[in-house]
């Protein structure tokens, strides 16, 4: 399905964005990079496995003050953040994922 596979390409665009020595978690409900990218992998097999629920979760993640918005600002990465939720929100509006 069009909309899976749009989210699996942007989730690891993101995995890669957050998986730097610059990025900064302070104000985030992670602890460290690593939870991130552990949850991200999670996420991923999710949304491999087709399971629906994980949209939710991703919704929340992505939301303005979420945690991914939280590291992007945090990382002095908001704007290519902005562009990343941007295109999140536009795969779950044309897909009718939500």
């Amino acid at each position: 399905m069009q909309g899976y596979d749009d989210l699996l390409d942007l989730l690891i665009e993101i995995r890669n964005f957050f998986d730097s020595p610059n990025t900064n978690v302070i104000w985030s409900r992670y602890e460290k990079v690593e939870d991130v990218i552990t949850d991200l992998d999670v996420i991923r097999q999710r949304l491999e496995q087709r399971d629906r629920k994980v949209i939710s979760e991703l919704k929340i993640l992505f939301a303005p003050t979420g945690a991914y918005q939280e590291i992007s600002i945090s990382s002095d990465c908001g704007e290519k953040f902005v562009e990343l939720a941007a295109r999140f929100d536009h795969i779950i509006k044309s897909t009718r994922l939500d």
